[in-house]
Formats: C-alpha cells, sequence, structure tokens
C-alpha cells in the first residue's frame, strides 16, 4: 500500500467518501450557502428598507454585509473543495509508483530494489496494451513487485486507465476509479465556475447596486 491509503489503513481511520455520492440537496455545505444567501437577501432588504440611517450608511452596510456573506460562501466552496481533494489523494495513492524501497532498506538492497524497477519499467514500455495486462498477471502471480509497480505507474502515465481501473476495481472494490477521478479532478479546476450546481450554490453574489454606485460616484 502506498501513500493517503496506507496511511488512513494503518491508522484505522475510514476511508474518503466520494463528495459525488451525496447529491447537492443533501449536502451540508452546499445547503449552507443556500441559506447563507436567503440571509443576506433578508438583511439587505431590512438595510434598504431602514428609515433611520442616510444612504451614504446604508451603503457602507451593504458592503459589509455583501463581503460577510463572500466570505461565507467561499468558505462552504472551500469545505466542498478539500474534500473532494481528499477523495483525490485518496485514489491516486491506490496505484504504487516507483520502485517502493523502504526508508530502512540497506543502501546495497536499495540498489538493487531500484535496478529492478527500472528492468521491469524497460520491459513495460516495449509492450503493448495486451501484453501488459498479461504482464501485470504474471507479476501478481509470482509476487514481482518491481513488476506490478512497473506496469501500474506506466499505465497511469500513458494514459492506460483501463488496464489502472480494472485492477483498482478488483483490489480495492472502487468501481470507476477513473470516471471519479475525471470528476474530480474536473470540479477542483473549475474556477471561475462555468455552470452546474457549484455555480448555483458558490458563485461569488454581485456586488449590490448601491456599494457600486457609491464607489464609481
Amino acid at each position: 500500500m502506498d501513500g493517503l491509503f496506507a496511511q488512513l489503513t494503518a491508522a484505522g481511520q475510514e476511508v474518503p467518501a466520494n463528495p459525488f455520492a451525496t447529491h447537492p440537496n443533501e449536502d451540508p455545505d452546499h445547503l449552507a450557502a443556500r441559506q447563507a444567501r436567503l440571509d443576506y437577501a433578508t438583511r439587505a432588504q431590512e438595510i434598504r428598507d431602514s428609515r433611520v440611517w442616510s444612504e451614504d450608511h446604508k451603503a457602507e452596510k451593504l458592503a459589509e454585509l455583501w463581503q460577510a456573506h463572500a466570505a461565507e460562501v467561499a468558505e462552504a466552496y472551500g469545505r466542498v473543495q478539500a474534500r473532494r481533494q481528499t477523495r483525490l489523494d485518496y485514489l491516486n495513492s491506490l496505484v504504487p509508483s516507483g520502485p517502493g524501497v523502504p526508508d530502512d532498506v540497506s543502501p546495497a538492497d536499495r540498489a538493487v530494489l531500484v535496478a529492478a524497477f527500472r528492468a521491469a519499467m524497460d520491459r513495460v514500455q516495449g509492450a503493448s496494451k495486451a501484453e501488459r495486462r498479461q504482464i501485470l498477471a504474471e507479476a501478481e502471480r509470482y509476487g514481482d513487485d518491481s513488476l506490478h509497480r512497473a506496469v501500474l505507474q506506466h499505465a497511469t502515465q500513458s494514459g492506460d486507465t483501463g488496464l489502472v481501473a480494472d485492477w483498482v476495481a478488483r483490489t480495492h472494490q472502487v468501481a470507476d476509479w477513473a470516471g471519479e477521478r475525471r470528476q474530480l479532478s474536473n470540479a477542483l479546476a473549475d474556477r471561475p465556475f462555468k455552470s452546474g450546481w457549484d455555480y448555483k450554490d458558490f458563485a461569488t453574489p454581485a456586488v449590490p447596486p448601491e456599494v457600486a454606485a457609491a464607489v464609481t460616484a
């Protein structure tokens, strides 16, 4: 086991869930952002309706309210993105890469393991997709860790996601490793928002017109 997956397993911690398994209508941070928007609209109207404050003071209060609301929505979005990043890190950690040299190994043994991994990579790089699947089966059958790691690393780097996804599904019971990684990566890169639930719930609200007018006056 490598990376975050190994750390979580060793510590007995729960594996991070796929955030997209929960619909936005049931996600606490999406709901928090929606409630914040309702509260913002209510408070903004109260400020506008005030018969005590001057227009300049109203603009000042609306500016403060808008800034606080924008920060609140950004915090909710940050929590969503943090959960997505944690899940993506977990998925990436499932697939071993590199020679996998233990920290406490002797220099001589380290050199042997690195050389074996390089030789395995040379063999894998010259193979076809079908041959790499056969090589992976061979590595698992005979417990050849260097060959096993080389096949999976090469498949990840070359875009042979089918081989990796099949392996992850078989060994870690993640049904759609490639599709889930793609969805998470796209969501993490989607800023500024283009569309969808994130745009609806987390897009920065427009500056109140009273504030915009005060700035340009």
